[in-house]
Formats: C-alpha cells, sequence, structure tokens
C-alpha cells in the first residue's frame, strides 16, 4: 500500500518526464481529463498479480521506465544495438501500461470489487463492464492518437509489445527473425523492464 505522500511523489515524477518531452502540451492534457484516476487507479485487479491498490499504476509504471533505462545501459555494455533515443525508452515505459486507467469519455478499467468472497480471495478490482473491452496496449495507443500524440514507430512497438510472449497476439514478432524480424531492440527492453517490475512488486506483496 502506498501512503498519500508517496502517491504526490509519484505524481510529481511522472510530471517531470512529462514536461521533459517533446509533445508535453497534449499529454498533460491527456493526464488532466484522467483527474483521480491517475493518482489512485491500481496495476492490476488482483493481490497475487502486482500492485493492486490505489496508486499501483502510477508506481508500476515509474518503476517501469527507471528499469528500462537502466536495462538500456546495461544492454548497451553488453554490446547490445540500442538504437533508440533515451525519450523513446522512457515514453514507451511510461505509456505501456496507459490502457490501464481505462478511457475519460468512459469510465475507469478497475472498479471496486463488491463481492466480499471474491476480496478475500485477493480480487480487490473487477472490470469495469461499462466500457469497451480493450487490450491494455491496444487502448493505450488508441487514446494516445485520440489526443492527437504522435508516436514513433519503436515508441508504437515498445508498446504494443510490452508484454511479450505472454500475448499469443505478439508471437510473430518476436519469432521472425532476419531479414523479417523486428528490426529495433525497444520492445524487448520495454517487455524485460515490465517483466522485472512486475515480479518485484508480486514479490512484494508477499510481506
Amino acid at each position: 500500500m502506498l501512503d498519500e505522500q508517496k502517491i504526490e511523489e509519484n505524481y510529481k515524477k511522472l510530471m517531470e518526464y512529462v514536461n521533459a518531452d517533446s509533445r508535453s502540451e497534449k499529454l498533460t492534457k491527456m493526464y488532466e481529463d484522467f483527474g483521480n484516476e491517475l493518482l489512485v487507479a491500481p496495476a492490476s485487479g488482483r493481490t497475487y498479480y502486482h500492485n493492486a491498490f490505489p496508486g499501483g499504476y502510477l508506481d508500476h509504471v515509474l518503476r517501469v521506465t527507471e528499469t528500462a533505462l537502466h536495462l538500456s545501459s546495461l544492454y548497451k555494455k553488453m554490446g547490445g544495438d540500442v538504437d533508440f533515443t533515451k525519450e523513446e525508452v522512457v515514453f514507451a515505459a511510461l505509456h505501456h501500461d496507459l490502457g490501464k486507467l481505462g478511457n475519460p469519455s468512459e469510465g475507469p478499467q478497475y472498479v471496486d470489487q463488491d463481492s466480499d468472497w471474491h476480496r478475500k480471495r485477493g480480487s480487490m478490482y473487477k472490470h469495469n463492464e461499462n466500457i469497451q473491452y480493450m487490450k491494455v496496449p491496444d487502448r493505450a495507443l488508441y487514446l494516445l492518437q485520440k489526443y492527437g500524440i504522435e508516436i514513433t514507430q519503436k515508441e508504437w512497438l515498445g508498446i504494443k509489445l510490452s508484454d511479450g510472449l505472454f500475448d499469443e497476439g505478439t508471437k510473430e514478432y518476436y519469432v521472425n527473425f532476419v531479414p523479417y524480424g523486428m528490426k529495433t531492440s525497444l520492445p524487448r527492453i520495454i517487455h524485460w523492464a515490465d517483466h522485472l517490475s512486475s515480479s518485484v512488486e508480486n514479490d512484494n506483496s508477499k510481506f
């Protein structure tokens, strides 16, 4: 769980990243439209997943961003081709789970679980039945275009493929090799950062 001070600190950190981005004006507008949901949204609905508590979303995407930056440096040090800018890795990491906030015009993705039976079994939130179902990366990309936020091809791939091979729909991107394989390492960096961050958050939920 996060206290109010930590949630506020996370919001300020998010806005530092946003203000450093060349698309800050439109990003700020988007985040303003989410209102309080941006501060209280969880990163998942179940305690045995990760960060299923108020403020869990912001805490998660910031951890993924910091991890992605570290992994980028490590990847380069190991001889990997870091073919993306810092702005691209930060943008893709910050927005890989944007769809978990829902849609300002329809409502949040997660709503409080009203079943005691489910809550006792770790399901603290349930999906909002009043919004159009979308996979999280798809809603993220939809929201970005809705607000007129232009993204690079590498950022698009980083967000779309952030679930790696956990999503069968992205398999063809990851298993195709030269000459048809991915021509950027950014999606792998984002996926690794997301997986590592989620694992740490899951471990922390056990204590």
